[in-house]
């Protein structure tokens, strides 16, 4: 079911039927976002791989971030971008790697000289990373390499993603820190071991 409802999204983007899409910066910046512990957050993911593992660098991409923060970006995306696109369902491979180059593409337009100088490399990469697919071709090259920078969570799972994924510590719906996301995690992972048992 998923898996169709990713397919569904560039339909649903040509009717405009994406609530969450924006243009301009300033209407997708959340304040106080703990960069370092969302960080954190993206790399547990990455480590776990799945269709969503990309999706933490990816919900942060229209934010501000330091210098160190970027290079860190960098260095996860060279460290994961080839275990992502070598996934073993083409469909996860190709979610991913739009999504984690559309991220670096958005983190390194939005940024200053010095966020561009941390993320060229990586740039670089994600732009001929859309080539490659087969799924999702054309619209994760309109979202890397389009004239204009696609923001915002786009639709409500999206959204729901990223504010159980986003530390940002006294901003209501999103994660008010680094233990919370582990603590829901353990959660996630209990309930999961009781359900395989009940079945």
């Amino acid at each position: 079911m998923l898996n169709r409802l990713w397919l569904l999204l560039p339909i649903l983007a040509s009717i405009n039927c994406l609530p969450y899409v924006y243009h301009m910066r300033e209407r997708v910046l959340v304040g106080g976002i703990d960069v370092d512990s969302t960080l954190e957050i993206a790399r547990t993911e990455l480590e776990e791989g799945g269709f969503d593992a990309t999706l933490t660098i990816w919900a942060i991409r229209d934010q501000f971030v330091s210098l160190e923060n970027a290079k860190t970006i960098s260095r996860l995306y060279f460290t994961h971008i080839d275990q992502v696109a070598a996934e073993r369902d083409k469909t996860t491979a190709a979610f991913g790697v739009w999504h984690f180059s559309w991220a670096i593409s958005n983190l390194y337009r939005n940024g200053d000289e010095g966020i561009k100088a941390e993320l060229e490399d990586a740039y670089r990469d994600a732009l001929r990373r859309p080539g490659g697919l087969t799924t999702f071709k054309d619209v994760a090259a309109e979202h890397v390499n389009g004239s204009r920078v696609y923001m915002g969570d786009f639709h409500a799972a999206a959204r729901a993603y990223a504010r159980s994924h986003i530390v940002a510590p006294g901003v209501k719906g999103y994660l008010q820190s680094l233990d919370e996301y582990r603590l829901n995690k353990t959660k996630e992972k209990t309930n999961g071991t009781i359900e395989r048992r009940l079945q």
